[in-house]
């Protein structure tokens, strides 16, 4: 089998789910190991960032990382690419669905919020509301009110799933596995060429269009039943672990343009 390319969530794999400095020399392994191994071509680094992070953090990894490929924000809402500077919105997502969206986050922040002050709004999403908190116990009695306004006022079908620290509120059917196909067709390539890494249940998108799927050993019980591999090591040191046995080895010998 022939693997091509690496589809990798960021928070809990590429740096810990906690709001802290990353690691510098855990870091500075990660960048080696990529910069060693780039590649002449249109895309030097076949890395597919997955993530549920707003445009501009993703933006900030490409240019670290030299990613050419299209790239996943926002859990599937947002595409970005580096070489064009260009932002697009993923499958399923329409303008009115966008309306909906931000009727919500009125709600949200107008009721919501004043009654919970340790639970934080993300800022910088245009498809998607994330909310944080460092007692994500909070986010349960906030799912059932969002849910009711959902109801009472009409809108769009949310699929709301909480992560570690994150409530991330997104569009129904609009979700990493389904802009991970469209970037792997763009490609020229299909699930049966990819590679995955992820560590929360919202990445059992990334599972089901990949052929071979990872997770560092912090990922959670149930995603971990997905796995061909876990590492005995916790996020960047898992992630590092990961990238060094096959079949994610093999993928810069075998990825071409």
């Amino acid at each position: 089998m022939s693997y091509r390319w690496i589809v990798s969530d960021i928070d809990g794999c590429l740096t810990p789910e906690t709001s802290e400095a990353w690691n510098w020399n855990t870091f500075k392994q990660l960048a080696e190991f990529f910069h060693k191994r780039k590649r002449n071509g249109s895309y030097p680094v076949p890395l597919i960032l997955c993530t549920g992070r707003p445009q501009p953090y993703v933006e900030v990894w490409a240019k670290i990382f030299d990613l050419q490929a299209p790239l996943v924000c926002e859990n599937g809402a947002v595409i970005y690419t580096l070489k064009d500077n260009v932002s697009r919105f993923g499958p399923g997502v329409t303008p009115e669905k966008i309306q909906g969206l931000r009727n919500l986050r009125l709600f949200i922040e107008k009721e919501l919020l004043p009654e919970q002050p340790e639970v934080i709004y993300q800022f910088g999403k245009e498809a998607q509301l994330s909310l944080f908190s460092q007692k994500p116990e909070l986010f349960r009695g906030m799912i059932d009110r969002i849910n009711d306004f959902v109801k009472q006022q009409g809108g769009p079908k949310l699929v709301i799933q909480p992560s570690h620290y994150y409530l991330n509120i997104s569009l129904d059917g609009v979700n990493k596995g389904e802009a991970i196909k469209v970037i792997l067709s763009e490609l020229g390539s299909n699930r049966d060429e990819a590679v995955g890494i992820g560590d929360t249940l919202g990445d059992i998108a990334i599972r089901e269009q990949v052929a071979f799927f990872a997770c560092p050993a912090n990922a959670h019980k149930e995603i971990k039943e997905y796995a061909d591999y876990i590492s005995p090591y916790p996020d960047i040191l898992g992630v590092l672990d990961i990238l060094q046995h096959q079949p994610f080895l093999s993928v810069w010998d075998l990825v071409s343009d």
